[in-house]
């Protein structure tokens, strides 16, 4: 019998120590039921930009030099005008993840296309871009003494 009235007496005294836990979870609970105030469209339209861009246009420098927009060129042309020059486009590896590449800021996987190149290979640290029989290889590995990437 007193172990019937103890077990009864531990059972009361814990059904009571969690009433109260559970008053205190809907108090918390009423606590953040009120709406909130958030920010307004027009003060998140005001933040500027959080990124800085370190390359510029040729057109924005020397918008930003002379204070002005940039003039056409109404000078005489050059006899050697008429010749047609072919640039060739620099690809940058910016970084890979898993079997895509980011290069020139845009994302390929294997087989596609990246200007006349083919994505055949793509490594933890390197890719490697096919041209019929050209291969070129690019890596993230910096030459940069100051920098450090670890290329796990």
């Amino acid at each position: 019998m007193k172990n019937l009235l103890t077990v009864l007496i531990l059972l009361l005294s814990s059904i009571t120590l969690f009433a109260d836990e559970l008053e205190w979870v809907d108090a918390q609970i009423e606590a953040i039921k009120p709406p909130r105030d958030g920010i307004s469209s027009s003060k998140i339209n005001a933040v500027r930009d959080p990124f800085i861009f370190l390359k510029k246009n040729k057109d924005e420098s020397k918008k930003s030099k002379t204070g002005s927009k940039p003039r056409s060129n109404l000078k005489k042309l050059p006899s050697n005008a008429n010749k047609v020059s072919k640039k060739t486009k620099v690809l940058v590896l910016d970084a890979i993840i898993n079997n895509s590449a980011l290069i020139n800021g845009k994302w390929y996987r294997p087989k596609d296309r990246v200007g006349k190149y083919t994505l055949s290979n793509v490594n933890r640290t390197n890719i490697i871009l096919s041209y019929k029989k050209k291969k070129l290889f690019l890596t993230t590995d910096s030459k940069n003494k100051n920098l450090k990437f670890k290329n796990n």
